[in-house]
This record gives structure tokens, C-alpha cells and sequence, in this order.
């Protein structure tokens, strides 16, 4: 059994012949399309935001303008033009460096549409108009939706990846920013929607959602979703999760930042312990950091022997770095 068969039976809710663990055994990866959603260093990004980053940080800095201010601003503003003949070159160039015999591979969507919709009003504004204009978010959810949609569609028919990863910040440290009544009332039916494209292909659906998010996860189930990222264990009952829905969905990463970040090499290997004894059982786990950060080369390494040991990688499947941040994004 390679890499890719061993992840995509965890993905089947069938027990592994050890547990997946992209940093180290490379059984998927992602590749990005070229709308650009933040431009690294600062500027304007293909949504008509203007982002600001200092020179010490890392990431995609913040926002510090948002162009739309009135719901009348919605139906005419020049939202990005998702059949640009160069927006899928970088996936297509990146698909020329993977194995696909060995490697699964997700196409990232990019920013999602909270993210995408806070980004372009301001957050404190899209939150009041849930309540003040709800008609005007709904417009600007479904003009960012028609965007990904495509998106979606031209990242499985023309790149031909084996799934969408999409990304949208939810949660906060202990509850959902704006709640599940509002989350099912604005983004499930919106969402639902660049769900469907995948399913309509029988493609893999991975959804990032940072945060608490329990109350949703029976939602992200009935909508079709294959994997959860990054089950934040500072946020979310990890062990509990897994005993009511690790049947019905699969999850990835689950490895405190936190600890990966300020944590000793030894609390690294009890943490990745821990994860593969809650998650890792009649599979439907992938081992991962639960956030891409600038970890320290030591917890890193820390990670991967821990993962190696306790996770059962053979020695054929082990790859040579585990410190690339490409890597730790999956």
C-alpha cells in the first residue's frame, strides 16, 4: 500500500496501515491557483483590498481598506474575473512536481466567503448587516460564491485534482464569531453550493475552519464534507468529536500549535502521541499541525520522529525534510 491508498483508506473510515502524516510520508498535497487573495509584502489584491504587512511578520499581513461601505456598492462592483486564461497556471505548474500514483492532491480555493465578505466590508459592518441588511449580504455572499464556484470547476476539469480545499475562519476561541443561527441563515446555503461542484465530480471536499466549530459539524456532514482541518484541540473537545462523528467525516491536523510553537521537544512527542490515540482509530485522521507557523526546526523534527514512531510510517514512505513550509500547510 503507497501513501495515497493508505490516506484515502483512513478516508474510508477503514483502519490505515499507519497513520497519514503528509509532512512525512507525502500522501497529499495542495496546489494554488493565481487569483490573488492577499499580495505578499502589501498592495492591492485581486478583490480591490489594500493590504498592509511589517516587515517582521509573516502571513498575509491585514487588510486596511474595505471598498465596500454600501449595500448599494454590491451589484456593480468589479468583483474578480474567475475564467482569466493564467489562473490556473500555478496549479498546473504545480502538479508537474507531484507523484499522482503516490500523492493525493487538493486544489486550494483560497480565501472563503466570510473571509472574503468581512475583507471587503470590514467585519464589525457585515456582522451589523446580518441583522440591519440581510438582503445585502446575501448578494455579496452570492456574488463571491459564483467567483469560487468557478473556481472550483476549473481546478477539477481542466487542472484535474483529486479534491477542493477550502479555507474560512469561523470559529473563535470558544463559540462561532457570528453563531450557528446565523451561520446556517448566510454561509451554509451559500457554501453548500461550492460543496455541490465537488460533489457533482465526486471529488474530495477538505474544509479549514479555525476555531470552535462543534455546533456545525453535523451541518459539514449532511453537506457532503470528506475532511475537517484543523480541529483546533485549544477550541474544540477533540476527544469527544471523534467518538460522535469519527464515523461519518474524516479529520486533519489536531496538533496544538501552541504547543508546537512554545512547547519542549518532549511535550511535541506527547502531544502527537495523544492526537493519534484520540483521532487515529478505525482511521479517518490525517496527522498534521493544527496552523502553518514558523515552528522551530527542533519541534519539528520533534513531530516527525514522534509521527514516524507512533504512527507506524515504514521506512519506504519517509521523506527526507519535514521543515519546508509548504509541508506544514497540509
Amino acid at each position: 500500500m503507497n501513501p495515497k491508498e493508505n490516506i484515502l483508506t483512513a478516508f474510508n473510515h477503514t483502519e490505515p496501515a499507519w497513520v497519514p502524516t503528509p509532512m512525512v510520508d507525502r500522501s497529499m498535497t495542495v496546489v494554488t491557483h493565481g487569483l490573488v487573495e492577499y499580495p505578499r509584502g502589501g498592495g492591492i489584491d485581486d478583490w480591490g483590498v489594500r493590504w498592509k504587512q511589517g516587515e517582521e511578520e509573516v502571513g498575509a499581513g491585514l487588510p486596511v481598506t474595505h471598498p465596500v461601505q454600501k449595500p448599494e456598492d454590491i451589484e456593480d462592483y468589479p468583483f474578480p474575473d474567475p475564467d482569466s486564461d493564467a489562473l490556473m497556471e500555478p496549479a498546473l505548474e504545480g502538479l508537474k512536481q507531484v507523484d499522482r500514483s503516490t500523492t493525493l492532491v487538493f486544489g486550494d480555493n483560497g480565501w472563503g466567503l466570510f473571509e472574503r465578505s468581512w475583507i471587503l466590508t470590514g467585519m464589525d459592518k457585515l456582522l451589523i448587516w446580518m441583522y440591519r441588511e440581510p438582503d445585502a449580504v446575501r448578494l455579496l455572499l452570492t456574488k463571491i460564491a459564483e467567483v469560487k464556484v468557478r473556481i472550483t470547476e476549473r481546478l477539477l476539469d481542466e487542472v484535474g485534482v483529486d479534491g477542493v480545499r477550502y479555507g474560512d475562519d469561523w470559529g473563535g476561541e470558544s463559540e462561532l464569531m457570528m453563531g450557528p443561527v446565523l451561520w446556517r441563515k448566510f454561509i451554509k446555503p451559500k457554501q453548500q453550493l461550492l460543496y455541490d461542484a465537488c460533489i457533482e465530480r465526486e471529488a474530495l471536499i477538505m474544509q479549514h475552519a479555525d476555531g470552535h466549530i462543534e455546533e456545525i459539524i453535523p451541518d459539514l456532514i449532511g453537506m457532503g464534507l470528506t475532511l475537517l482541518n484543523p480541529l483546533q484541540p485549544e477550541c474544540n473537545n477533540v476527544e469527544k468529536v471523534k467518538k460522535t462523528y469519527g464515523s461519518d467525516i474524516s479529520f486533519h491536523g489536531a496538533v496544538g500549535s501552541r504547543i508546537l510553537d512554545k512547547g519542549t521537544t518532549t511535550q511535541v512527542t506527547e502531544e502527537v502521541k495523544t492526537r493519534i490515540n484520540q483521532l487515529g482509530k478505525d482511521g479517518g485522521y490525517v496527522l498534521a499541525p493544527a496552523h502553518a507557523y514558523s515552528y522551530s526546526e527542533e519541534n519539528l523534527n520533534a513531530f516527525r520522529q514522534a509521527a514516524i514512531e507512533y504512527g507506524k510510517i515504514p521506512e519506504k514512505w519517509i521523506r527526507n525534510s519535514s521543515v519546508e513550509m509548504g509541508d506544514i500547510e497540509v
